[in-house]
């Protein structure tokens, strides 16, 4: 009788460690599946932070060509501006120094 209770014993602590054994198989099947799911978000973080790098990227290009272009049209304009008065004024003058080297 006393060999019987052994034998059952075991057979229940067998159990017992194959019933351990599964539990700790299956939460570590779940935390693979979650490492899984986390990795797959991490991804689309990753390419939405390409993608935004290559707007600012394209943004900042375009930015300072718009700059370069407004500095150039104020440039051109505060030419014109500035340079048609003087010329205006210098007119009579460079006209004469034209007449001098014409009458020579």
């Amino acid at each position: 009788m006393h060999g019987e209770n052994c034998l059952t014993g075991q057979n229940n602590m067998t159990q017992a460690s194959e019933g351990f054994e599964q539990q700790v198989l299956s939460e570590l099947k779940q935390i693979s599946d979650r490492l899984i799911h986390v990795e797959g978000r991490i991804d689309k973080v990753e390419n939405n932070l390409e993608r935004l790098d290559f707007k600012f990227e394209t943004y900042e290009k375009a930015s300072e060509k718009v700059f370069r272009l407004s500095t150039t049209i104020i440039i051109a304009a505060a030419s014109v501006v500035i340079l048609s008065p003087v010329l205006t004024a210098l007119s009579p003058v460079l006209g004469a120094i034209a007449n001098q080297f014409v009458g020579k």
